[in-house]
């Protein structure tokens, strides 16, 4: 998947990553048996009584999507012939990098992709509202955003 092709979600993962500033976001992007990509915004229960035995981290700097909210998406997406294409999160104001935490999850402990053929896409929110993309290296990734094609509140990598 490329930058471009991903501009169709774009700036509804950068609403999203807005409307939890200050928390991180979370959420899927999905391509429907037709092809066609939507972004479902997934909740950060993070800091959670459910979400303790998961992560020790709060929803401000880390994310642990609502497992129920999860394997709904995910089953109404390969019911209708499609599949998973990326697993989107934000880090509140520091860029889009992927820390160690964020490559182990990716990587299930492991050398190789936890979900083959997924993408990881990380958006920076700052408190003025810019995002910015990036995606884990190693995993296929979703490609530098064009400037002239890219919602305004994007920033960019290059």
């Amino acid at each position: 998947m490329t930058g471009r092709e991903l501009q169709p979600v774009m700036a509804a993962i950068a609403a999203h990553a807005r409307s939890t500033y200050p928390a991180e976001c979370c959420g899927l992007v999905l391509a429907g048996g037709d092809g066609a990509l939507r972004f479902v915004p997934i909740a950060n229960i993070a800091g959670t009584a459910a979400a303790a035995g998961n992560s020790q981290r709060t929803r401000r700097d880390g994310y642990v999507m609502d497992p129920k909210a999860l394997l709904a998406a995910l089953a109404e997406v390969e019911q209708g012939g499609g599949r998973l294409a990326a697993i989107v999160h934000s880090h509140p104001d520091v860029g889009a990098y992927f820390s160690r935490e964020d490559r182990d999850m990716a990587l299930g402990g492991g050398a190789e992709p936890l979900w083959p053929g997924v993408q990881y896409l990380v958006i920076s929110c700052k408190k003025a509202g810019s995002t910015r993309p990036g995606s884990i290296p190693g995993t296929r990734p979703a490609g530098i955003l064009q400037k002239n094609k890219c919602p305004s509140s994007c920033r960019f990598l290059k």
